[in-house]
């Protein structure tokens, strides 16, 4: 699949009891207002480019992750997390367009509950192209706090978005047999990578980077292996959707949650009520596995596995020992870039598809100026043109900067370093929209006090941290530590 321009992570419009559109680099979302006999019909305008749906490889497309955030007008207070009809009859959508999946009230394993919590939109039709002005109407039905859409009552109403890829269900190793600390296929020697080949409980070995000693883990049937079929965001969080999250959470927990300061191309500022960046669209540092994992409940997704990062980036196609996220065991290092608005950031190294501490641990030019160190803005290899997933940095199914730029927070198989080692509890059930009045998560399933890692390296590690089986940075336990201005993620669904 060639990509030839990077599409953005969405950010939102807002209803102030008025409806304003608002326009972001790739996704507009526009026209917005409520209608219906009930008035619980929230009715909209997207648009976004270079979407794809393809049969040939790597069978797969891009979505839109559409979830609708509401509140009273001029009461201030808490938002609430919509829940939309599951009766798919209810809602419309253009000729383009279509729902990717049924919107559904069950989880992953099957389990009922409050989990029609968005919806997934792709292109209707095979093929590539740019989605053009497409309505869509959402039937809300109430919502994860109780709290419903009342006739009568005006509201604040903020639809946002999410751009996410489809990962298909498939086997796939995982393990590269020379990264650091890689999974393999116990009993073997040479030690292999590990076939995945089904989500039922399995036995693998890993090498552990603290202890220097090989290790087995058990994991259990319902951890999230990368098997079975799931969407994955198609970049890093941004500063711009970090700040979309503390705007619309409630204001207490977003001064728990928020970071504001100055540097390393980080810039978040509270600015009368509302937190903004001056980088929206540059990778989030400064960003605590709490902060992630509290992001990833109020959007109504998942953190992903370790495994499923490796999924993500290689495929279905053979390890290569020693590859980044493109396939190969070779990059070609970003140094120079120019565009200082954001959303123009293109780097001008020809080829260039990793950000790392190399040759030159600065950036030069645009808004990094004569030189300064800090990540790139998501999609940055891909605004280039390109011919290949290997130029634009691109993984197997088509995620961007799964290599380099900020570490990437995924939760860890194991939780402590016995042998056999304690499996991870965590079952990938979906978050639901709402935090603890404090704003932390409370997901059950998701505990922050086991170990997670964070892959891919950054731009403050060496281009060995950036193959994407390397698990050096195993075993973190710290969901509170604020001073790694390398840290981000991503979320599945």
């Amino acid at each position: 699949m060639k990509i030839s321009k990077a599409k953005r992570v969405i950010y939102f419009f807002i209803i102030l009891c008025l409806y304003l559109p608002v326009e972001s680099n790739n996704l507009v979302i526009s026209g917005v207002a409520r209608t219906g006999i009930d008035r619980d019909v929230i009715i909209a305008n997207i648009s976004w480019e270079n979407s794809w749906n393809v049969t040939g490889i790597p069978q797969n497309h891009d979505a839109v992750w559409l979830f609708i955030k509401f509140r009273e007008c001029e009461t201030g207070g808490n938002w609430n997390h919509a829940l939309l009809s599951t009766n798919m009859s209810d809602h419309t959508c253009g000729a383009d367009i279509t729902w990717a999946q049924p919107i559904t009230n069950t989880d992953r394993l099957g389990v009922a509950g409050n989990h029609n919590t968005g919806v997934m939109i792709r292109r209707s039709d095979y093929g590539t192209g740019n989605i053009s002005s497409q309505n869509v109407s959402l039937r809300v039905v109430g919502s994860t706090s109780g709290m419903s859409l009342i006739d009568t009552i005006e509201y604040d109403i903020k639809v946002l978005g999410i751009e996410m890829v489809y990962i298909p269900e498939g086997p796939f190793y995982i393990g590269d047999g020379t990264s650091s600390g890689f999974i393999f296929t116990p009993g073997t020697n040479p030690r292999l990578p590990y076939y995945v080949n089904s989500e039922a409980s399995v036995n693998v070995g890993y090498y552990s980077c603290y202890s220097g000693t090989y290790r087995n883990v058990t994991l259990n049937a319902s951890f999230p292996k990368g098997y079975a079929a799931f969407y994955y965001m198609k970049y890093e969080i941004t500063q711009g959707q970090y700040c979309d999250f503390l705007n619309t959470i409630h204001i207490n927990a977003a001064l728990n949650r928020a970071f504001i300061t100055v540097n390393y191309m980080y810039d978040i500022a509270l600015n009368k009520g509302v937190y903004i960046s001056r980088y929206p669209d540059r990778a989030m540092i400064y960003m605590t596995y709490r902060d992630m994992l509290s992001y990833l409940d109020w959007a109504a997704l998942r953190p992903p596995t370790e495994m499923e990062f490796e999924k993500a980036c290689r495929g279905p196609l053979d390890y290569v020992p020693g590859e980044f996220a493109w396939g190969t065991d070779t990059y070609i290092e970003a140094i120079n870039v120019s565009g200082t608005e954001s959303g123009t950031e293109i780097c001008t190294d020809s080829a260039a598809n990793l950000h790392f501490s190399g040759a030159d641990v600065f950036c030069h030019g645009g808004a990094f100026g004569t030189s300064f160190r800090g990540p790139l803005e998501v999609g940055i290899f891909a605004r280039k043109t390109t011919t290949d997933r290997v130029e634009t940095g691109g993984t197997y199914y088509g995620l961007m900067e799964m290599s380099g730029n900020v570490s990437e927070m995924c939760v860890q198989i194991n939780i402590n370093d016995g042998n056999p080692s304690t499996p991870s509890g965590y079952t990938g059930i979906w978050g639901d929209g709402i935090l603890t009045p404090d704003g932390n998560y409370n997901t059950v399933g998701w505990n922050g006090a086991e170990f997670f890692i964070c892959k891919g390296g950054n731009y403050l590690t060496s281009f060995d941290y950036a193959r994407i089986s390397n698990r050096y940075y195993s075993n973190r336990t710290n969901q509170d530590a604020r001073n790694y201005y390398d840290y981000g993620g991503r979320g599945c669904r």
